[in-house]
């Protein structure tokens, strides 16, 4: 489980959103690897959370109305 939750942090460290913030200012502060594990713990308190309330995951720095209408422009484009 730590290796997974490792591989995620360090994934979430090269992403645009709010852990990716938290992941680079770990780094300076405190190393990578330090970050990393820090970021794990982050994410599987808010895996838990998650699971607990049943919801689903939504970043507050992601706009996802506009990602849907990214993926979605070249449908609606080729219908018209």
């Amino acid at each position: 489980m730590r290796r997974i939750l490792c591989e995620a942090a360090n994934a979430a460290g090269k992403t645009r959103c709010r852990l990716s913030d938290k992941f680079k200012v770990l780094m300076i502060r405190r190393g990578r690897k330090r970050a990393i594990f820090a970021i794990a713990h982050k994410l599987l308190k808010t895996v838990f959370l998650l699971i607990e309330r049943s919801d689903y995951y939504r970043d507050a720095d992601t706009d996802y109305e506009a990602l849907a209408v990214q993926r979605n422009a070249l449908r609606w484009i080729k219908k018209a």
